[in-house]
């Protein structure tokens, strides 16, 4: 720690040695004798001074870079060495050693910064701003108004809002120019945010399935919309209608699990019918349960997928969620057409994915849901549409099943094997 009343030490380490005892009393003092205006305003000077120190913290992380503190300590960098030091995540460390080698380049920035007039955050945005603007701006006085209206800006704006006005700057400080470039820049963003969409969904073993996305900022407004109608108070009081302190409940429950609860449903209400066809079939979830276990049994049932749901789950679905429910033994649908049709019907499709759960090809487990049904003896010479003529057979190995080039033995297990002919 650097020593405080030496008259030889530097400026800096006699003041941060200074701030560091004044603020230590201050923060371990009695607060319950300031007025209501001292706390308040007292509160507003302390994000300010903690800006300041954040400032001077960022410009001797840039000194300590210039002179090469982590190489001299055999670190692999400075930022490395100072989150070991002052035991940060080496991803923040790394993010605000960026940052002030980007300070040294924005002096207005870094000034608003000491003068605790913007926060760290505030002047990321405004330094990763500036320098993203084009290189070949004809006008070279573009960057430095950008950054002097950001500054303005950030006056009365907190970073995110800041952060989405940056995206227009030059259209605010050069509009002869911005308006058309960041009109491209926009459409830009929207296709790689679509093209680089993703999902994933793990279960935790548990009877959970976390999961994490990215997605287009519409797309996300859409759903956020969505999952707010039904997140709100009065519809998920008015769904719980039967317990007297469901508005209480609601009320009190954490934004997080009520939008969590808001997704299920949504899922659960969507219509099947509209849905886009998967496997041949609408994206349906077969639940498959005895008899007994439907009408107040406690087997459970089975997914297509091989999960398995309580049976009070499975029933509450059959009543209420649009999902087809496959009861085994039932003759509630028509699986067998014969000639009537070349294609199987969604019926068929449902009791075929019940039967085969896989594709049928040895050695292949691709689920049933993205096979194809395929006539074991073709339709053009005879075969029948129905079940006892189908199998699943994945995209893979429904081409190689019609490709002259293989010929197929039927096992006793019911699975079909290739081989090449000679």
């Amino acid at each position: 720690m650097a020593k405080d009343s030496r008259h030889h030490a530097h400026t800096v380490c006699r003041a941060v040695a200074k701030s560091r005892k004044k603020t230590r009393q201050a923060a371990t003092a009695e607060l319950w004798s300031m007025s209501d205006e001292d706390v308040e305003a007292t509160l507003v000077e302390a994000s300010r001074l903690r800006g300041q120190a954040e400032a001077l913290e960022l410009r001797l992380v840039a000194e300590a870079d210039r002179r090469h503190a982590g190489e001299r300590a055999g670190a692999t960098d400075t930022a490395s060495w100072w989150a070991h030091r002052t035991r940060q995540e080496r991803r923040v460390a790394k993010g605000r050693a960026r940052l002030a080698e980007s300070l040294d380049r924005h002096e207005p920035t870094s000034a608003a910064l000491v003068e605790g007039a913007i926060s760290v955050d505030h002047a990321r945005v405004i330094t990763s701003c500036v320098d993203r603007l084009p290189d070949d701006l004809e006008d070279p006085t573009v960057p430095a108004r950008a950054e002097q209206h950001l500054l303005h800006e950030a006056a009365h704006l907190d970073p995110k809002t800041l952060a989405v006005l940056a995206k227009h700057v030059l259209t605010v400080v050069a509009p002869e120019i911005g308006e058309a470039r960041d009109a491209r820049a926009l459409e830009r963003e929207e296709r790689e945010a679509r093209a680089g969409a993703w999902l994933t969904m793990c279960p935790d073993g548990k009877g959970s399935v976390r999961g994490k996305f990215s997605i287009p900022e519409l797309h996300a407004a859409m759903l956020h919309k969505t999952l707010l109608a039904y997140a709100a108070p009065k519809h998920q009081t008015a769904t719980r209608s039967e317990d007297p302190d469901a508005v209480e409940q609601v009320q009190r429950r954490p934004s997080p699990e009520r939008m969590g609860d808001a997704f299920c449903e949504l899922l659960e209400r969507l219509p099947a019918d509209r849905l886009s066809k998967l496997g041949g079939l609408n994206a349906t979830v077969v639940v498959t349960i005895d008899l007994e276990s439907l009408v107040g049994g406690l087997a459970p049932g089975v997914l297509d997928d091989g999960s398995v749901i309580s049976a009070a789950t499975a029933r509450r679905l059959a009543c209420e969620a649009g999902l087809i429910p496959a009861v085994l033994g039932t003759k509630s649908e028509l699986l067998d057409l014969g000639r009537l049709s070349r294609l199987f019907t969604g019926a068929q499709r449902r009791g075929l994915n019940l039967t085969q759960p896989t594709c049928t090809a040895e050695g292949c487990d691709w689920p049933a849901h993205l096979c194809h049904a395929h006539h074991d003896q073709p339709w053009s010479h005879g075969g029948k549409t129905d079940l006892a003529n189908a199998r699943n057979l994945c995209p893979r190995h429904h081409a190689r099943i019609h490709d002259p080039a293989f010929e197929t033995t039927h096992l006793p297990n019911g699975r079909v094997a290739f081989h090449r002919r000679t």
